[in-house]
C-alpha cells in the first residue's frame, strides 16, 4: 500500500477534527464554507473517473460468473440488505437510515481495486468490474432512492436525478473527453495525472470537502454525538455479512482464490463520493450527508482486517480454488 493509501484513513479523520474546531472557535466563517462542499464533491467525482476506462464492460463479458456474481450481490442483494439494518437498527432515526441505504447502495470504484492487489487478487478483472460498478449505480440511484429511501422519508425524485445526472453522469461524460482530448493530442494520461499528482489532488479535494462540511454542520452534529455511534452497530453487520457471503459464493460456485479475493472486495468497499454527491444536493437534512462522511471511518479499519482475513486463507489454502 502506497503512503498515501495508509496515511490517507487518517488525513481524512484529522479533517473531520479540523472542521468541528472551525465550527466551535469560527461558526459564522464555518457556516459559510458550505457551497465548498458541492464544488469540492464534484471535482472529487471528476478526479476519480477520469481513471476509469468504459472499455472494461465488454472486456468483463468473457468472465461473466463473477461478474454475475459481484453485479448481483452488489445491486440486487445489498440494496436490500441496507434497507433491513436500517428497519432493524434505525427506525427512529429516519435520516441516518437513508444515509446508511446512500452509503451502502454504491459499491466502491476506487479503493477495493488497492485491496485487491495487496490480497494477490485478480485486478485486471477488478478493473473491468469497475466500469460495471460506476455504469449500473448512475443508473440505479434514483431508482433506489425512489423504492427504498421513499419508504422512509419524502424524496424528491426529480431532485435526485438531476443530482445524478449532474453530479455523477457530467463528472463521467468529462472525464471521458479529458482522456479523448490528451489522445488527440498524442499526450500520455499516465504522463498528466503523474505530473499533477492526481491521487494526492484527489485526496486534497476531499479534505477540504469534509472540513467544509463538517464545519458548516458542526453544530448539527456536535448536538447529535449519537449519530456515529448509531452507525457503528449496522455498519459493522453489514461487513460481517457481506465477508461472510462472498466466502460462501466462492465456494458455492468454485471460483479461484484470485477471484474470491476480488469478490470480498468488491462487496465490501463503499463509494462514499457518490454518496455524498447525491447526501449533499438531493437531501435537505445535513444528518443524510454526515452519515455517508462517517462511513468510510468505520469501512476502512474493517477493510484491513478482512485482508488480514483473505491473506490468512489464502495461505492456509481456504479460500478459492488453487
Amino acid at each position: 500500500m502506497s503512503l498515501l493509501d495508509r496515511i490517507q484513513p487518517i488525513l481524512l479523520i484529522a479533517s473531520i477534527g479540523i472542521g468541528l474546531g472551525l465550527a466551535h472557535l469560527l461558526p459564522h466563517l464555518a457556516a459559510a464554507l458550505l457551497p465548498i462542499v458541492t464544488i469540492g464533491v464534484f471535482l472529487v467525482i471528476y478526479f476519480i473517473m477520469l481513471g476509469i476506462h468504459l472499455r472494461g464492460v465488454l472486456q468483463a463479458f468473457v468472465r461473466w460468473k463473477i461478474i454475475a456474481l459481484a453485479i448481483g450481490i452488489n445491486f440486487v442483494f445489498t440494496p436490500i440488505l441496507a434497507w433491513l439494518l436500517g428497519y432493524l437498527f434505525l427506525q427512529y432515526d429516519p435520516d441516518i437510515w437513508v444515509g446508511l441505504i446512500l452509503y451502502l447502495v454504491t459499491p466502491c470504484i476506487g479503493w477495493y481495486l488497492v485491496f485487491t492487489e495487496l490480497a494477490k487478487g485478480d485486478v485486471e478483472l477488478g478493473i473491468s468490474l469497475l466500469a460495471w460498478n460506476l455504469v449500473l449505480q448512475i443508473v440505479l440511484m434514483p431508482v433506489y432512492m425512489k423504492l427504498l429511501a421513499g419508504t422512509i422519508v419524502k424524496v424528491d425524485f426529480v431532485g435526485i436525478l438531476r443530482s445524478v445526472l449532474l453530479f455523477l453522469l457530467l463528472p463521467l461524460i468529462l472525464s471521458v473527453a479529458t482522456r479523448q482530448v490528451l489522445r488527440w493530442r498524442s499526450i500520455a494520461f499516465q504522463t498528466v495525472a503523474s505530473r499533477i499528482r492526481l491521487p494526492y489532488l484527489k485526496t486534497a479535494t476531499l479534505m477540504v470537502v469534509i472540513v467544509a462540511m463538517f464545519a458548516s454542520q458542526g453544530r448539527i452534529l456536535l448536538s447529535n454525538p449519537a449519530v456515529v455511534i448509531k452507525m457503528i452497530v449496522p455498519g459493522l453487520v453489514f461487513f460481517a455479512v457481506a465477508f461472510g457471503l462472498a466466502l460462501l459464493a466462492g465456494r458455492l460456485f468454485n471460483l479461484s482464490y484470485p477471484e474470491t479475493a476480488l469478490l470480498v472486495f468488491t462487496i465490501t468497499a463503499r463509494n462514499s463520493e457518490a454518496s455524498l454527491a447525491v447526501a449533499v444536493t438531493a437531501f435537505t437534512s445535513p444528518l443524510v450527508a454526515l452519515t455517508v462522511v462517517i462511513g468510510p471511518s468505520i469501512e476502512l479499519p474493517v477493510l484491513i482486517l478482512i485482508l488480514r482475513a483473505v491473506l490468512w486463507l489464502g495461505k492456509k489454502k481456504a479460500l478459492g480454488r488453487a
